[in-house]
């Protein structure tokens, strides 16, 4: 049997520069959603104010509409920003699933397209820029700048910059692994996924309550986000005034106008702060409530699911933080840092249950987040685990050079489930003698059972190893972060095994 690495750090790097950009494609999505809905609501029934940062949209439309020689209706108008609408979220659903996909034509022409958009409108806006420092009131002409300068060129670059990262990428593993199709089963799935939404089974009155919460959660996030980078929208808020104010005697009413949105809006962007703060406790406390047993689960023999085994100390070792551009920590509400088993149950929430047994003597109350556990005595895990070794669709172990370990390893050979199995090296394991330690105990054990080959070594310090397609194949990466972690097991659980092919 021959090896194969996959370097996945270089992949991880250009995965870093776009985690931005994919949370807040995701955010986005979920605006342009709610300012659709309430723009046709609107429109359709008079109704107003249900997504407050769409009401100015709303306004330029009918104030379009209703002014002297224009081609169309406000109702007409209304249509029209209805379909620009549906046009955006169709780009912005293509952009994303370029990125995890690395379709690297469809990428550059994103790209050009964004960069002519924009072109087009920039004319404009810096005239009504001119506008509101000449006429209006200063503190909002402050905040309009603000607002444009965030829509209409920092975001416009950073993502034209971004999407041509992408396009150059030579190592794909990364980008596929953060929203891998193949890990979500039905659309259901996909779509959480997709908007960062819990996965976890609705069984109990308490997993629906959490993901009540985390829809809320995202939800006050997302309007609290927009607020911020468009300023409370004052972009729209200076068209709608160019639009009224350059004619007539109506340029007092307008300062005066000015004047107080500038007040709203900046005790808007306070209010929004607060929001984000609000949506991340409501996630958080999601997060808490949304715990499952293994009996909540597995209610059938023949239900599929992953074992995840580890020693017991691994459960305190953290993660080292990702090193995020500036835009990336921005937008990256996720606390960090965070363990090990919290990345792979995020990845296998929705595919498939990650089954563990609870250390001893720990907290025995369902935890969210973690996988879902059982607690044994000492006397019952070893058989229960046996078995559990032998049903699972797939395995993930920690190894290190542990009793428990060595026994779980031996197991897992001798049920001739290693084909099955994704080794993880303890993140714990950094200098040579950690790492002597462990090539001593488990290349003797791979060698003996010929799933490696003679001359094989850990030189690499890979960050785990599984085997598939007759060989076996090492994930080395340098970066040792978060993301190192969940992007390898992606690939693990993606990947088909020799059994399957």
């Amino acid at each position: 049997m021959d090896t194969q690495t996959i370097d996945q750090a270089p992949s991880e790097l250009a995965l870093h520069r776009v985690l931005w950009l994919l949370k807040f494609l995701r955010g986005v999505v979920l605006h342009v959603f709610l300012a659709l809905g309430a723009t046709l609501a609107y429109f359709l029934a008079g109704i107003d104010n249900l997504y407050p940062i769409a009401n100015d949209i709303i306004r330029l439309a009918k104030a379009q509409g209703e002014s002297p020689g224009s081609a169309m209706s406000a109702t007409a108008y209304g249509l029209l920003v209805w379909i620009v609408f549906v046009a955006l979220l169709a780009f912005l659903v293509w952009v994303y699933l370029s990125i995890l996909h690395v379709r690297r034509r469809a990428l550059r022409i994103q790209a050009a397209l964004y960069l002519l958009i924009y072109a087009w409108n920039a004319p404009g806006k810096w005239q009504e820029l001119e506008f509101a420092f000449e006429n209006l009131d200063i503190r909002f002409a402050v905040l309009a700048a603000f607002g444009t300068l965030m829509v209409f060129v920092v975001f416009p670059l950073a993502l034209v910059v971004t999407l041509w990262v992408v396009s150059r990428a030579t190592e794909t593993s990364s980008f596929t692994a953060t929203l891998d199709p193949r890990l979500a089963p039905d659309r259901w799935t996909y779509c959480n996924k997709l908007l960062d939404l819990p996965r976890t089974p609705l069984r109990t009155l308490s997993t629906a309550a959490a993901y009540v919460l985390a829809v809320s959660g995202a939800l006050v996030l997302v309007a609290s986000l927009m607020y911020l980078i468009t300023a409370g929208s004052t972009s729209n808020k200076l068209a709608l005034l160019a639009l009224y104010c350059g004619k007539g005697d109506q340029m007092p009413d307008c300062v005066t106008l000015s004047s107080l949105w500038a007040q709203r809006v900046s005790l808007g962007m306070l209010l929004a702060m607060a929001g984000v703060a609000t949506a991340s406790l409501l996630q958080s406390s999601a997060k808490r409530l949304g715990g499952l047993s293994i009996a909540d689960v597995l209610k059938r023999p023949d239900d599929r699911f992953l074992l995840y085994l580890r020693p017991f100390d691994t459960d305190d070792v953290i993660l080292p933080k990702p090193l995020l551009p500036l835009l990336s920590s921005l937008l990256s509400f996720r606390p960090f840092p965070v363990r090990i088993e919290e990345e792979l149950f995020d990845v296998a929430d929705g595919y498939r249950p990650l089954i563990a047994v609870g250390k001893p003597g720990g907290p025995k109350e369902a935890l969210g987040g973690l996988a879902y556990r059982t607690y044994l005595d000492n006397s019952e895990w070893q058989g229960y685990v046996a078995d559990k070794i032998r049903r699972a669709e797939r395995i993930v172990v920690v190894v290190k050079d542990s009793e428990g370990v060595r026994w779980e390893l031996a197991r897992v050979i001798r049920e001739g489930a290693a084909l099955k199995t994704l080794f993880f090296v303890d993140p714990a394991i950094r200098t040579s003698a950690d790492w002597q330690a462990l090539a001593n105990m488990l290349i003797p054990l791979l060698q003996t059972a010929r799933l490696a080959p003679p001359d094989l070594d850990f030189d690499s310090r890979p960050i785990g190893f599984f085997f598939a397609g007759g060989r076996m194949v090492q994930v080395a990466n340098d970066n040792r972060t978060a993301t190192s972690y969940r992007t390898a097991f992606s690939h693990f659980l993606a990947a088909p095994l020799d059994a399957e092919t």
